[in-house]
């Protein structure tokens, strides 16, 4: 189900930790309970351990904007639905499964990666991820190109770099706006602030194709460094230090990494324009094999496939399938999940790998909005 981010605080059960007292029999002082569900985690022992350890798992969590409103919406979509105490002892041990960090696993040797055996494919499956929205972009943007320039988390606080522009005949480039969301709670309203106005970024051979090719804008040490096009032949590096809200400078460095579908790579995508991108394929060159994981258009399923994109530690690649779809390939168990769907109306761009509290994660864009789609638990 997808569900808005906002700035609500989460309730106080859930959230604030108050000193001790003859009345507090859970997170939250029971002496001020009102809701029949305070009053029934009041009432029973197990279930004030369940929302005291459900306090402890969130409280180092709380300053990140978007857990802050999971939480939130967990408190109101879940929580207070409930009716009996099994109900309750059974969302608050997921939630706190769910708030607990997830141990890193060690990263897969590529040589370990073995094809599938000839005429075998992978096991497609419908496999939905919680999303949510994290923002908007601003009001009377309305730019038609918007993709994820780039992401990362510092200090634990994901940032992201968006565009959004319409295409400049004259410069043969995108001219629009470039914006920073900063993922902190407390934050400024409103989320996104604004880079630079109207600008031609280059950001890629190719925005919007099915490979995007090289990347002219990135992230460095905290910094932002991009190429701003001047005049048909003038370009001017900047930079920008990630959540400073400083005019961007210029910059002698400048910023260049592979196309998406070739950076953190396990093996060797097989996807290219000879068959129409419909078509997606995986060579492993230390056994000279290769295996298909979207083998081409059948009676069930069209591929139109866009922007491959590796997660940077998992044996995972991510895409787009008509602009309607994102999909997750698994190189271990071969595994073709659908794990984002839109309706016809709606398009996804840019699917960007981004770790959740140790969970495997991805944001990318509907539309104008900035979303954040989570592994569930198996």
């Amino acid at each position: 189900m997808k569900r808005w981010i906002c700035q609500v605080m989460v309730a106080a059960s859930a959230l604030s930790l108050f000193d001790g007292s003859e009345a507090q029999a859970a997170s939250f002082d029971c002496r001020k309970a009102t809701a029949d569900v305070e009053h029934m985690i009041c009432d029973t022992p197990s279930l004030s351990l369940l929302d005291e350890q459900l306090a402890a798992a969130f409280n180092p969590l709380k300053n990140q904007r978007s857990l802050q409103s999971i939480q939130s919406d967990w408190l109101a979509s879940v929580r207070d639905e409930c009716e009996t105490v099994e109900c309750l002892e059974d969302a608050y041990t997921r939630q706190v499964r769910f708030l607990t960090p997830v141990p890193e696993k060690s990263s897969v040797n590529p040589k370990s990666l073995q094809p599938l055996p000839a005429g075998q494919g992978y096991v497609q499956r419908e496999h939905p991820w919680p999303r949510w929205t994290l923002s908007g972009m601003p009001q009377g943007d309305l730019g038609r190109q918007r993709y994820i320039v780039a992401a990362t988390r510092r200090s634990g606080i994901m940032h992201v770099i968006l565009f959004s522009g319409d295409f400049d005949k004259s410069l043969f480039c995108y001219r629009g706006n470039l914006y920073e969301y900063v993922d902190k709670f407390p934050g400024p309203r409103p989320t996104l602030h604004t880079i630079a106005e109207n600008i031609c970024l280059d950001g890629a051979d190719d925005i919007g194709g099915n490979d995007e090719g090289k990347h002219y804008a990135g992230l460095i040490d905290g910094m932002l460094y991009y190429r701003q096009q001047m005049s048909t032949y003038e370009f001017k590096g900047m930079s920008y230090a990630l959540g400073s809200n400083a005019a961007p400078r210029e910059s002698s460095l400048l910023h260049r990494s592979l196309s998406r579908s070739l950076e953190n790579a396990k093996a060797v995508l097989l996807f290219s324009a000879d068959n129409g991108y419909g078509q997606l394929g995986m060579y492993y060159s230390h056994v000279g094999k290769s295996e298909d994981i979207a083998p081409g258009n059948g009676p069930q399923t069209r591929w139109l496939i866009y922007n491959p994109t590796w997660n940077p530690s998992r044996p995972v690649v991510y895409f787009i399938n008509s602009l309607s779809f994102i999909w997750r390939a698994d190189l271990v168990d071969k595994t073709l999940s659908k794990i984002i769907e839109v309706d016809d109306k709606t398009q996804v761009h840019s699917p960007t790998p981004m770790e959740v509290n140790g969970r495997e994660g991805v944001i990318y864009l509907e539309d104008d909005q900035l979303m954040m789609a989570i592994a569930p638990d198996d």
